[in-house]
């Protein structure tokens, strides 16, 4: 495959593209130095005890955020969890007890939001993951993970990226989740076989 560059050119771009993830690291490590430690402890014990008592996780997002979210629900389902998608035809109700995680670089997003709301009043917990605090999501209220990186409709942030639109703050939310992930499986003590067994069979 041929771009029509010189050789001298390929380099360059190459050489640009490893430095862009490099950056990318050092931007996840910045922001994890940022993290409310509080925050992470009360996400994992609501995800516990909804795991326990077999309550449904649900998880909503738009767009690329909503990408993540389907990510992190599949690897839940993995886990034993009964983890659920919003607006898939197989989705049950939302009850009293369960949780919604909803994935918002905003937290504004109108359709998350109105999600939320309605979990809210059946007597859901709200997991919010945003960029920034103060959102309409935190102010539900919900336990509000603040991962701060530029988001499509907010170009202030504490950290320099030259990523488009949401892109920081998305790759930052899919690494939480799956750092949650590890963690949750250390705490229940899941193993690898009893996750692959979950995983499906008609692929």
């Amino acid at each position: 495959m041929s771009c029509g560059c010189n050789k001298d050119t390929e380099s360059v771009s190459t050489e640009i593209v490893i430095s862009t993830m490099k950056m990318l690291a050092g931007q996840i490590e910045a922001v994890a130095d940022t993290v409310n430690l509080k925050d992470v402890y009360d996400m994992l014990a609501v995800l516990l005890t909804a795991k326990e008592k077999g309550s449904g996780v649900f998880v909503v997002g738009a767009g690329r955020s909503g990408l993540v979210g389907r990510s992190f629900a599949m690897r839940l389902m993995h886990m034993g969890f009964k983890a659920y998608v919003i607006s898939e035809t197989v989705t049950p109700a939302v009850q009293s007890g369960d949780v919604l995680v909803a994935v918002s670089g905003s937290g504004n997003t109108k359709y998350v939001v109105e999600v939320a709301k309605k979990c809210k009043r059946v007597g859901a917990s709200i997991i919010a993951l945003t960029s920034k605090d103060g959102s309409d999501l935190k102010e539900l209220p919900a336990l509000n993970i603040v991962l701060p990186a530029k988001c499509k409709d907010d170009d202030s942030f504490i950290f320099d990226s030259k990523t488009p639109m949401g892109t920081a703050f998305e790759i930052l939310a899919f690494v939480f989740l799956d750092s949650v992930i590890m963690q949750l499986i250390e705490l229940t003590g899941v193993t690898e076989d009893e996750m692959k067994a979950r995983h499906a069979n008609t692929e």
